[in-house]
């Protein structure tokens, strides 16, 4: 899965297809399945509500990090009491925490001024909760124990942020 942000208009010369993003990143564009893009110094300056000088003077203290939720259809299927096949889908929400690589990206005709931060990949993710394994047991909707198992597990969607972070602040650049 990509997302892209960017307040110009990119020209897809091969495909002559034109797209417009929102005002509200300049400059960031990342990719949600490797953890990398570009986050212009004008997204950090304003999420932060800092002016240029203390970009310049903060700039090495500025990490990223990526917040996702996916969402499995979970089907667990058990005997009932009867003798006859249960049945029940079930979502579960799995929270992802990612913080996101990066370096300082400086203008490169004085390597002095920070133009912005390169997202470089993603660094240590955690987990809360655990996905559901086809194959593995289920609680029955008779309530009496694990004695279902999940037939089926399908990632049905996944959903997330990028966030700038400094000095315990953390703010979302979408």
């Amino acid at each position: 899965m990509k997302l892209r942000f960017a307040a110009t208009t990119v020209i897809a010369a091969t495909a002559g297809v034109l797209f417009a993003a929102s005002a509200a990143s300049a400059a960031v564009t990342f990719d949600a399945g490797t953890g990398q893009g570009f986050v212009g110094k004008g997204d950090v300056q304003t999420a932060l509500g800092w002016n240029n000088s203390k970009l310049q003077a903060n700039a090495a203290a500025v990490s990223f990090t990526y917040d996702a939720t996916d969402t499995y259809a979970a089907v667990c299927t058990w005997t009932t009491g009867a003798g006859t096949r249960g049945e029940k889908t079930h979502n579960v929400s799995i929270p992802r925490h990612s913080r996101v690589e990066s370096a300082v990206a400086y203008d490169a005709r004085t390597h002095k001024q920070i133009d912005g931060f390169i997202l470089t990949g993603f660094g240590a993710t955690t987990v809360e909760g655990t996905v559901p394994v086809v194959g593995g047991a289920c609680v029955s909707e008779e309530g009496n124990g694990n004695d279902g198992t999940w037939t089926a597990v399908t990632l049905q969607d996944s959903t997330g942020a990028l966030y700038v972070n400094y000095g315990g602040a953390s703010v979302a650049l979408q």
